[in-house]
């Protein structure tokens, strides 16, 4: 992933997004942020395992996270 800058520009937005939501969602309940960390978790554990393998899409699957954060972040 990090061979490839868009991968990581990825990764890193992915980051950020994370750490505003997290952010957010301990000011309201930590139990939500606690939730929210675990699908964080659950995410990079696929990725990682399915990375490299045939038919995954790391891209599309980061950009699909991505968006997901995007969607809380503006919630």
């Amino acid at each position: 992933m990090c061979a490839d800058p868009g991968l990581a520009q990825l990764d890193r937005n992915i980051n950020d997004v994370f750490l505003r939501v997290i952010a957010n969602a301990e000011s309201d309940s930590h139990r939500a942020a606690l939730a929210l960390t675990r699908q964080q978790r659950d995410f990079i554990e696929k990725r990682n395992a399915s990375f490299g393998k045939r038919g995954y899409d790391l891209r599309q699957a980061m950009e699909d996270r991505l968006e997901k954060l995007n969607t809380i972040a503006r919630q």
